[in-house]
């Protein structure tokens, strides 16, 4: 069903389910999102803002985007589903390209401004204030912590707004609970609302991702120049080491991380007014040559040999120490020898055999490092493959992309004019790249954000290929794994996250979707029911049936939905023993606990389960463990199916009865009776449950007499306190334009 608002296009929005009860949550308190690339984040984010320019008609909207390609395209979207004619929304675009003088013009003329947030943090120095803005949208909001320009805006817009909301979006977080914790209190968010690619109910929009690698090794000319400069680097970190900086030489042990520790420590020294410039040289030089050895075993002898030429041109005392050092003069002859054989890493090879195999697709190409863009590129149109750079703005060398660059490159390779894009990470964070059929690290990085953003700009409209290009025994190798592990830190967290959120929500009023399935309980108690998967026993629907209400339906996860958190899987002996055999009941586990609080497994036959000939006990009772410490996930032995039949029938009744719990199918969704939107009305009412809803109207019979009754009268009420009374009845009463006005 399409979204149907007078400020939207009519049939230009259709609303997911996860969507709708996002926007709804994010539309009454500073949100921050969590959600996959491509799921419709930017969706999320215009219907807050028809929203909140609904409620506060004369206010402002400000959309902050980190670059200016991703604020142009968020303008774009907005402007695509906005319609303009009738509303009259004006918008704007506000970037470091926009002139200074013209930049307050721009922001007093328009209701909805797409900025860059360096731009705005800017003007707010100058003077601009936020108080008349109701709504910010932070994009990639994972980036306010420390001195980023985010920060600095939120905070003024804590203390100048009148009418604060904020937004934040993102796809990958990150994997420290710090930094999240970090984003969360630099943006004022209250609430987080998070989705994976594993939730039910995004599952069908995610688009299948093929990850491959693609390993080479490393030619010997490129291992005697490792082995060189591995020397050089071991001779700066002994010294650091004698002189208390680093705890070890080994270079195994050792990498950029803790040299920039130890820079960081020698300058302290040295603003204490200690003599350490010997040593402040020593990690210069050995940040230099580790970045020396990065780039041979990652990039090739190209980019080292440019690398080469810009030290020397630098005039620094560690500089001119380490290209006067003997062994560091024969590395820079030997390469630029191999460079001029034409010798360069394997990977490129590699590169051009991997896309000239695929001319008709859409290719994005990542790299680390603009010279090896200059590179790939020469490659690649040397073997007739249509190539082009996206880089960023900064001038390096004379290179650099501005802005309007930028986008008429993005135009041309939309529309087929290039087969491939070679990019750095400004192509990384949400650009919208349709139908990029294969993405290509030309190396691994040991981000798993940006490792993330990558592989995002793939599988958005249809399955997707990654191919990650591998120095086998190198960094490559060493970053992948680094961001593997980062990624699966984060998920884990992720899913803490979600854990935290659910138990804070049955504490409170529910929102959106998940307030829809609450609503749709009679006013009276009604009859028990159970859904049934339809592939199940006919003897236990049978049973149910003379016990309860049942509905067949093709259940995506357990064989029994029993109440809104009580899902049970039902197996027989040897179905449970295939399953362990098969490798299928972990990850149906592993489902179950993602969708349901308690999910439980019914084990038909129990007493025969070590009777079996064709598995080992010790398989069994690790798939138990597994079950019961791992998942968490409890296991109810019976003896039949009629015993199995009034299992279900129990908790059904225990959960519906006992515990006043809801049973619904997700993703259904019913009209609302008269008494249900009476009972919704009454739940906005502050710390009221649909428990208490439902008493309050009991006893009071109408919406009206709720709202009229006494602190006294309310506190009669089983559930409700003086407290609880208070804070409704101030709720009640209180006035609208005092508190606006406040």
């Amino acid at each position: 069903m399409f979204v149907s608002h007078p400020m939207l296009k009519s049939d230009s929005i259709k609303l997911r389910r996860y969507q709708e009860a996002i926007t709804a949550v994010a539309c009454e308190r500073n949100t921050l999102v969590v959600l996959p690339t491509g799921l419709g984040k930017t969706i999320i984010a215009v219907l807050v803002m028809v929203y909140r320019l609904t409620e506060f008609p004369k206010s402002r909207i400000l959309f902050l985007a980190p670059t200016k390609p991703l604020a142009v395209q968020h303008k774009k979207t907005f402007e695509e589903f906005v319609v303009s004619g009738t509303t009259k929304v004006k918008t704007a675009l506000l970037t470091g390209e926009e002139k200074v003088e013209n930049r307050m013009e721009s922001w007093k003329n328009s209701q909805v401004i797409f900025a860059t947030p360096q731009t705005i943090e800017n003007e707010l120095i100058k003077g601009l204030n936020l108080g008349e803005v109701s709504l910010i949208v932070f994009d990639e909001a994972h980036r306010a912590v420390g001195d980023y320009s985010y920060v600095y805006i939120a905070k003024k817009y804590a203390e100048e707004g009148r009418s604060q909301l904020v937004l934040g979006l993102t796809a990958s977080p990150g994997s420290e609970k710090e930094k999240i914790d970090e984003v969360c209190k630099n943006l004022f968010i209250q609430q987080v609302e998070v989705k994976t690619d594993l939730d039910k109910d995004v599952k069908p929009y995610v688009q299948d991702v093929k990850t491959k690698w693609i390993r080479v090794k490393l030619p010997e000319e490129f291992l005697k120049i490792k082995k060189m400069l591995d020397e050089l680097l071991k001779e700066d970190l002994k010294e650091l080491k004698a002189g208390g900086y680093i705890e070890t030489a080994d270079l195994t042990k050792v990498n950029k991380r803790m040299i920039l520790e130890a820079q960081v420590k020698i300058r302290k020294e040295l603003s204490a007014g200690l003599h350490v410039y010997q040593y402040a040289s020593l990690a210069a030089s050995a940040l230099k040559i580790n970045h020396g050895v990065e780039l041979l075993e990652t990039q090739g002898i190209s980019t080292l040999d440019t690398y080469f030429k810009r030290l020397m041109t630098q005039k620094t005392k560690a500089v001119k120490r380490l290209i006067r050092n003997e062994k560091m003069m024969e590395v820079m002859t030997h390469v630029r020898h191999l460079k001029g054989q034409g010798v360069d890493h394997p990977k490129l090879d590699k590169l051009v055999e991997t896309v000239s195999k695929r001319k008709k697709d859409k290719i994005l190409i990542f790299t680390q490092y603009r010279d090896s863009v200059e590179k790939i590129m020469q490659k690649l149109n040397d073997a007739d493959t249509l190539a082009h750079e996206f880089i960023g703005q900064a001038k390096k060398d004379g290179k650099g992309m501005s802005q309007k660059q930028q986008i008429k490159v993005l135009e041309n390779f939309r529309q087929g004019k290039y087969t491939a894009l070679i990019a750095t990470s400004v192509a990384e964070e949400g650009l919208d790249i349709p139908k990029v059929d294969l993405v290509i690290f030309y190396e691994p990085i040991p981000s798993e954000i940006r490792a993330i953003q990558r592989r995002g700009r793939t599988g958005r409209s249809s399955t997707g290929e990654v191919a990650i290009l591998m120095a086998e025994g190198t960094r490559d190798e060493a970053y992948y794994w680094v961001s593997y592990h980062k990624e699966r830190k984060m998920r884990a967290h992720i899913d803490r996250m979600k854990k935290d959120i659910k138990a804070k929500r049955e504490e409170s009023k529910p929102y959106g979707q998940q307030s829809l399935l609450a609503y749709s309980q009679k006013e009276e108690r009604v009859k028990v029911k159970v859904y049934i998967d339809h592939r199940e026993s006919l003897l236990i629907k049978k049973m149910l049936k003379e016990k309860c209400e049942i509905e067949l339906a093709q259940l995506p996860v357990g064989d029994y939905i029993l109440s809104d958190r009580v899902c049970a899987e039902r197996k027989t002996i040897t179905d449970f023993l295939q399953s362990i055999i098969d490798k299928r009941l972990l990850s149906q586990a592993a489902e179950m606990k993602r969708n349901f609080e308690i999910p439980v497994i019914i084990l038909e036959g129990y007493d025969d389960l070590y009777t079996q000939r064709n598995i080992h006990p010790n398989a069994i009772r690790g798939a138990l463990a597994a079950l019961t410490t791992g998942f968490q996930i409890p296991i109810i032995p019976s003896q039949s199916e009629e015993d199995t039949a009034e299992i279900l029938y129990a908790i059904a009744k225990r959960e519906q009865e006992e515990e006043e719990r809801i049973v619904s199918l997700r993703g259904e969704r019913k009209p609302m009776l008269l008494s249900e939107k009476q009972q919704y009305v009454i739940e906005s009412l502050p710390n009221v449950s649909a428990v208490l809803a439902r008493r309050l109207l009991e006893k009071f019979d109408t919406v009206q007499n709720v709202i009229n009754a006494s602190q006294e009268a309310l506190t009669e009420i089983e559930g409700i306190g003086e407290k609880k009374a208070e804070d409704i009845r101030k709720v009640v009463k209180s006035s609208y334009r005092n508190n606006i006005k406040g």
